[in-house]
C-alpha cells in the first residue's frame, strides 16, 4: 500500500518566446527554461519504479485503479518531453509585442509503501509531468483571466515577465 504526502503540483513554464511587432507566423523557436524529469529514489526494499508513479498517477487524477503501468507514458521514468518546435506553425493576426508559451505540469511527492501483510517498508520521492498546454498572449494587454485557473494564470504572467519584462501590461496582475 503507498502512501503520499508532500505532493506538490505547480505548472511550470517550458518555453517563452517574445515575437516583433505585427501579425503572421511565429518565426523563432521556442525555448525550454524547465526540462520535465520523471523518477523515482527509495530507501529499503526495492519496489518497481513504474509501480510507483502508477500509484502517484492515480493519487493525483493521472489515471485510475486497474490501469497498466505500461500504458501509461507518466510511468515512463527518463521520459524526454516533446519537441517543442515540431507542432507546426503559429500565427497572429494582430500587431504588437506577443509571446508564445507552453507549459508542464510537475508533480513531485514523498511516499511510503508498506508491502501488505509485513511490516516491511520502502520510503522515497517521485517526480513526475504531464503537457498542459500552453498559449500566447501580447506584452501590451492585460492578460483575461476569466475560466482560467490561478495556475494558468501565474503561468501567463511568469511567461510575461520573462519576455515582455517585468514592467509590461501583460506581466501586471
Amino acid at each position: 500500500m503507498y502512501e503520499w504526502f508532500n505532493v506538490e503540483q505547480p505548472r511550470r513554464l517550458t518555453a517563452p518566446e517574445e515575437f516583433g511587432e505585427g501579425g503572421g507566423k511565429f518565426k523563432n523557436p521556442l525555448q525550454r527554461v524547465w526540462t520535465p524529469v520523471t523518477s523515482v529514489s527509495a530507501k529499503g526494499p526495492a519496489v518497481p519504479s513504474r509501480e510507483v508513479l502508477l500509484s502517484l498517477a492515480v493519487w493525483i487524477g493521472e489515471a485510475e485503479n486497474g490501469d497498466a503501468a505500461d500504458d501509461l507514458s507518466f510511468t515512463e521514468v527518463g521520459r524526454k518531453a516533446a519537441d517543442l518546435n515540431g507542432s507546426g506553425a503559429i500565427s497572429t493576426d494582430g500587431a504588437g509585442r506577443f509571446v508564445n508559451y507552453a507549459t508542464a505540469r510537475a508533480v513531485e511527492a514523498d511516499f511510503r509503501y508498506t508491502c501488505p501483510g509485513t511490516v516491511t517498508v520502502t520510503t522515497g520521492h517521485a517526480k513526475g509531468w504531464t503537457a498542459a498546454g500552453g498559449g500566447t498572449l501580447e506584452c501590451g494587454t492585460r492578460i483575461r483571466i476569466d475560466g482560467v485557473s490561478r495556475a494558468d494564470q501565474t503561468v501567463a504572467r511568469e511567461a510575461a515577465r520573462l519576455s515582455c519584462g517585468p514592467d509590461s501590461v501583460a506581466a501586471k496582475a
